[in-house]
């Protein structure tokens, strides 16, 4: 099952890279991965949009982040994990793809341990009842 709707992902990349540079945040989940990587990031800040690209199912709609023009580090990061600018013209739509995109990463996960379990199942062999003690 794909996670993206590929026709909207792409539509939505073309879109807010046309409207390159924009505000947004981080989410939890940057904030806490950029925290153990020894370069935290604060929730109360806005950061710039300077890139935006479609990965594909793998990685999504992808935004490359500065917190500032004159910033030399640049953070790439899934659209998934960004707060977008309530003010923007595409919150709406991003805000629809975001819940889509978990909802359907969700599904996968749940489907691919299930499938997992199952093929633990089947590779358990049942024992052949024969005749003796065996």
């Amino acid at each position: 099952m794909p996670i993206d709707d590929y026709g909207f992902a792409r539509s939505l990349t073309d879109q807010l890279a046309e409207s390159v540079p924009f505000k947004v945040r981080p989410g939890k989940e940057l904030l806490k991965l950029m925290k153990s990587k020894g370069k935290p990031m604060s929730a109360e800040r806005d950061y710039f949009v300077e890139h935006v690209m479609y990965g594909g199912d793998e990685s999504g709609i992808t935004c490359m982040l500065q917190g500032s023009p004159t910033d030399t580090d640049v953070i790439g990061s899934s659209i998934t994990h960004l707060i977008m600018d309530p003010e923007h013209p595409l919150a709406a739509q991003v805000k629809t793809y975001q819940r889509q995109r978990t909802h359907r990463l969700i599904m996968e996960n749940q489907r691919g341990f299930a499938s997992l379990a199952q093929s633990e199942k089947s590779a358990r062999k049942k024992k052949k009842r024969g005749s003796g003690f065996g």
